[in-house]
Order: C-alpha cells, then sequence, then structure tokens
C-alpha cells in the first residue's frame, strides 16, 4: 500500500514490473506505455542503476537485479493483499442470487435463501436493488438495501446401510428408501461407502458419491436439505464431524 503514496515509487513499482514481465522492452517502449517523456524516463532509470534496482544489458536494454526482484515482489505482495481485501469488502456488499421471474435493472427486489441458493424476484417489499436485467432462472447481481438474514442450517437425514458383511444393499428396503427420497424432492443426496452408492442406484438416484461428507456439511451450513446414505460402518465418524458442526440430524433404517 505505501508504494502508492509516492508517485516515485509507483513510477518504480511499473517500470520494474515491465522489466520483469517484458524483457525485451526499452527505455522508450516503456515510457510510451507509462505516458512518459523520454527525458523523464531516462532521469527514473538513472535512479534506478544508481539504486542497484536494474542494471544495463546493452544500451537502451535492462534487466533487474536481486534487490530489484526484491523490492517488487514486496511491494506487489502488499499491495496484492491491500487490493484483496478491498475487493472483498466491495463485494460484500453485492449479492449475486438466481432470478424468479424477469428482472429489469434497478427493480425493486427481494431475496431471500432457499435450498442453499440465494433467490430473487421484484417486490414491493424489497430488501434490496437489482444491479442489472435478468430473465428467469438466470444470475443476477443484487444491492442490500436491509439487513440480510442468514440462512437456518438444512436438515440432514442418515440413511443406514448394512455393511457388505451383513449383506449390503441386499438388505435395505429399496421400496421405503425410494419413497423416502422422493418425499424430500429439494434434497441433495450423497453417498458414504460403496454400500451406499449401490444402494441409491437401486432406487434410480446418482447420488455425490466423492467427497461426499465436505458436501454434506457444506451444503448443511448453506441451508440445503441433505439425505445422506451412509454406510453403517462409517456412520460413527460422519456423526461425530455432523456433532462437531453443530448440525442437526436425524438417523433412518430402510431394513428388509
Amino acid at each position: 500500500m505505501k508504494v502508492l503514496l509516492s508517485r516515485k515509487d509507483t513510477v518504480k513499482l511499473l517500470i520494474l514490473s515491465e522489466l520483469a514481465i517484458n524483457k525485451e522492452c526499452n527505455q522508450r517502449d516503456i515510457a510510451k506505455k507509462l505516458k512518459l517523456t523520454p527525458q523523464a524516463i531516462s532521469e527514473h532509470f538513472k535512479e534506478l542503476i544508481s539504486e542497484n534496482y536494474v542494471k544495463v544489458i546493452h544500451k537502451g536494454y535492462y534487466e533487474l537485479t536481486d534487490k530489484g526482484i526484491d523490492w517488487l515482489t514486496k511491494n506487489l505482495l502488499d499491495l496484492h493483499l491491500y487490493s484483496e481485501e478491498l475487493v472483498k469488502k466491495l463485494y460484500s456488499r453485492s449479492i449475486v442470487a438466481i432470478a424468479e421471474g424477469e428482472i429489469v435493472e434497478n427493480d425493486k427486489i427481494r431475496y431471500w435463501f432457499q435450498d442453499g441458493y440465494i433467490f430473487a424476484k421484484r417486490s414491493k417489499d424489497a430488501n434490496g436493488v437489482a444491479m442489472m436485467a435478468a430473465k428467469h432462472g438466470e444470475d443476477v447481481l443484487i444491492k442490500p438495501t436491509s439487513g440480510f438474514e442468514p440462512p437456518k442450517k438444512g436438515e440432514v437425514v442418515v440413511v443406514k446401510i448394512p455393511d457388505i458383511a451383513e449383506g449390503g444393499s441386499r438388505k435395505v428396503n429399496i421400496e421405503s428408501f425410494r419413497e423416502f427420497v422422493k418425499s424430500k424432492p429439494r434434497s441433495i443426496v450423497v453417498a458414504i461407502g460403496v454400500e451406499a452408492l449401490v444402494s441409491c442406484r437401486k432406487i434410480g438416484v446418482e447420488p455425490i458419491f466423492f467427497g461426499s461428507k465436505n458436501v454434506c456439511v457444506e451444503a448443511a451450513h448453506h441451508g440445503s436439505g441433505v439425505i445422506v446414505a451412509c454406510t453403517e460402518s462409517l456412520v460413527d465418524d460422519l456423526l461425530r464431524t455432523l456433532i462437531e458442526e453443530n448440525i442437526k440430524f436425524e438417523i433412518k433404517e430402510f431394513a428388509v
């Protein structure tokens, strides 16, 4: 950030950056890009050379010294951290939602959490303003105008599936399991363990399998309902994670 407070340091940063990006550039190229006069860029180079930030390769061409690279690296990192924090603060003042119905730029908008997503629609009972137009189902940028209540954690239902030694998917009442999943059409389905994966496939559902425990936790935190088919020997590990994450759950079994 300090580099922005001194015009001399700002120009120094720009010159060193150009030399790092394009080793074939010369004083004239850099002067043209930075909109500086040849005299001004020449003075800057004299200082950089005398301070050992830059060395001459041959007439008109230069490269960074180790000292120049160190200075550039440190200041670019400081600038990156500053800009990253600024972008986060600015972005936090807007929300990306899914449009429910057609939205016109500057419409008064009501946005809300549902099933782990943020939706938005035109409403007199508004808590935001549309910053762009969007068709139904499109992504839309919303500027909040009042407080936004965070989502409640989603419902997690753990369906215990017998281990293969106990019969695996063969010991699951497939019809009851199927009807239960159908009764919760908005919940995502994940499977932990091969027996659980096969049981889901038997009811005609292809669950999330790889990284399923992490998906379960993240989805629940975002307010989405989750059905977790879990092989019995892996249930304890799953429940420990849910308890640590303060996620409520219930356990079901569909035994033959």
